[in-house]
């Protein structure tokens, strides 16, 4: 038998389709109508659905729901489905389950996820869309998407003054993963290194220095992105390092190697997984030792993209 830990492995949750006994109302709620802009529910189910979770859009005698808060609601809030209507949306869109499960698992922490012209907003749970503007904009994937890191770096960027970039990513087991995506602005305190003047480039060994290709390439004045990039965090007080043992280009320091460890593993948008299952595992290794997952990417000039695991609700 394997060692380790004893505990027991989480419940998953299955979702059933169904209403549930337990905490029911004493008055059956109605199958909402199909009208033009969403499910529409009646009053005074309505206010209680809006006022306290921001779910629906306040009209005459109720509120317009969307296809992924009626399945929230008929998990949550006791509403029931109009008949074969499950069966021919996921018949009409396969990836609908994908997006109901990572709608429900980012509602179910408490935060509130509204959609606004197909696109998700989210207001922490102390927070209403009433009184209050969003704090993140969502985006959600499957793990076997292909991962489409320019058009990640533009929504990023173009939110970076404004709200936070979250991602919930579903995976084959119907769990989700979330990211928050920020830009970030590494800088270290080393003297950058001079082609004549490096002590803190190659390796002692054998009672002399051996130099990777990647530095002796930087000092020949050898003209390639991997130099361009590596110039670049020279210049920014940094100290790269093989990322070999962390499934990256570079580790990269802020301070002396003997003072503490990198706060970074970086990858070049050039060497990046094609898919999100590529793009988890990085993260998740770079977690695991207490770093951050950067991507490099040039436009112009240098700039670097952080992916981060992120918790719902927190």
């Amino acid at each position: 038998m394997a060692g380790g830990r004893k505990s027991k492995p989480r419940v998953r949750n299955k979702r059933p389709i169904g209403l549930k006994n337990e905490g029911s109302p004493s008055r059956k709620i109605p199958i909402p109508d199909k009208l033009e802009g969403g499910w529409f529910v009646k009053e005074p189910v309505a206010s209680r659905l809006y006022q306290k979770s921001a779910i629906g859009v306040p009209t005459e005698g109720g509120i317009l729901i969307n296809d992924e808060e009626l399945m929230f609601c008929h998990w949550h809030r006791h509403l029931p489905l109009p008949e074969n209507w499950l069966e021919n949306k996921l018949n009409s869109e396969p990836n609908f389950v994908h997006q109901i499960v990572a709608y429900d698992t980012i509602r179910s922490s408490g935060d509130k996820l509204v959609s606004k012209d197909g696109v998700w907003h989210l207001w922490n749970r102390e927070h209403h869309p009433s009184n209050s503007m969003h704090a993140s904009e969502v985006k959600w994937f499957r793990s076997r998407d292909t991962f489409d890191l320019d058009s990640i770096i533009d929504w990023t960027i173009g939110l970076e003054d404004s709200v936070n970039s979250d991602i919930a990513i579903v995976d084959e087991e119907m769990d989700v993963t979330m990211y928050r995506v920020s830009v970030v602005d590494p800088k270290g305190e080393l003297i950058p290194s001079t082609k004549d003047n490096h002590p803190n480039l190659g390796v002692e060994h054998l009672s002399r220095v051996f130099y990777r290709d990647d530095e002796i390439d930087w000092m020949n004045d050898s003209q390639s992105s991997v130099t361009e990039l590596f110039s670049e965090l020279n210049s920014r007080g940094l100290l790269v390092r093989p990322g070999f043992k962390y499934g990256c280009r570079w580790r990269v320091y802020s301070t002396p190697i003997e003072q503490d460890h990198a706060p970074w593993l970086m990858q070049m948008s050039d060497d990046v997984s094609p898919n999100w299952e590529g793009v988890c595992l990085s993260v998740r290794l770079a977690e695991g030792v207490n770093k951050s997952w950067v991507i490099a990417f040039k436009r112009d000039s240098w700039n670097f993209i952080q992916f981060r695991r992120h918790l719902p609700g927190r």
